[in-house]
């Protein structure tokens, strides 16, 4: 009886962990998700990163809300989602660890210490790189969509902080990848144009390491196809969360380094 008890309660803990891997967020006006907080734990598995012993391998998400889940349903339609099912179902030594927060930009992924401009965001000591690099990963997702160029930051900016994120990474000899920006249905061109323009910066900046969807979800003029858009102009629906998933399992850093 005793151990009937105790695998009824572990089934439990385990749908209500994976519930929590994505949250769908209402959906308002343009800009109101991407200022939202969303409640997407730290460390889904409750693991004291000071106090890691086993072996299991870990892969970190870092980044904002459409790393969080927003615009997917449920929680096995996004992206973070998808892959955490596909390790368990393949049976992968791998725990997925999902530090992404609706609204960040580059600023609050930038380690521990960096001080901007007193008119930028400052780190989040509790979801940043530095925060990342505490779980011992072997690879760190980072998905970052348009939120540094809703909030007009320059590009020198913005490259300028991935040069930072990925410095920390690198030192530690850990494996990145870096998720390309995505369409969204600014009113002005020339912010939509600035998707594509910072997209092909980040991929000279960071050859091999730039999971590049952008085209795939894009309309010419790069806002939303409507097939993949959640209806606020910002974030995907699940078919949207489909695309990144599919081309996240199928990147090559990503088979090397789970073994595919």
């Amino acid at each position: 009886m005793y151990c009937k008890k105790l695998k009824c309660s572990v089934l439990i803990i385990a749908v209500v962990l994976l519930a929590t891997a994505c949250k769908k967020d209402s959906l308002t006006n343009e800009f109101a998700d991407d200022n939202a907080t969303v409640n997407v734990p730290s460390n889904p598995l409750d693991i004291d990163p000071g106090k890691i012993i086993d072996t299991t391998k870990r892969i970190v998400i870092i980044g904002s809300s459409t790393a969080a889940g927003f615009g997917a349903s449920v929680a096995d339609s996004c992206w973070a989602g998808r892959l955490n099912a596909k390790l368990v179902r393949d049976k992968k030594p791998f725990k997925l660890i999902n530090l992404g927060k609706g609204g960040y930009t580059t600023f609050q992924l930038m380690q521990t210490g960096s001080s901007p401009a007193s008119i930028r965001p400052k780190p989040d000591t509790n979801r940043n790189v530095t925060a990342a690099l505490k779980y011992n990963p072997s690879l760190v997702i980072i998905n970052l969509p348009t939120n540094d160029i809703a909030l007009n930051f320059r590009d020198e900016e913005i490259i300028s902080n991935y040069r930072n994120i990925i410095g920390q990474i690198a030192a530690k000899r850990i494996e990145f990848i870096i998720t390309s920006t995505q369409p969204r249905n600014f009113q002005l061109l020339d912010q939509r144009k600035r998707i594509k323009i910072l997209n092909d910066k980040v991929l000279a900046m960071f050859p091999g390491h730039v999971d590049d969807y952008l085209r795939k979800l894009s309309s010419p003029t790069w806002s939303i196809l409507k097939y993949y858009s959640a209806g606020d102009g910002i974030h995907l629906n699940n078919n949207g969360h489909r695309v990144i998933y599919q081309t996240l399992v199928d990147f090559p850093i990503f088979k090397t380094v789970v073994g595919y």
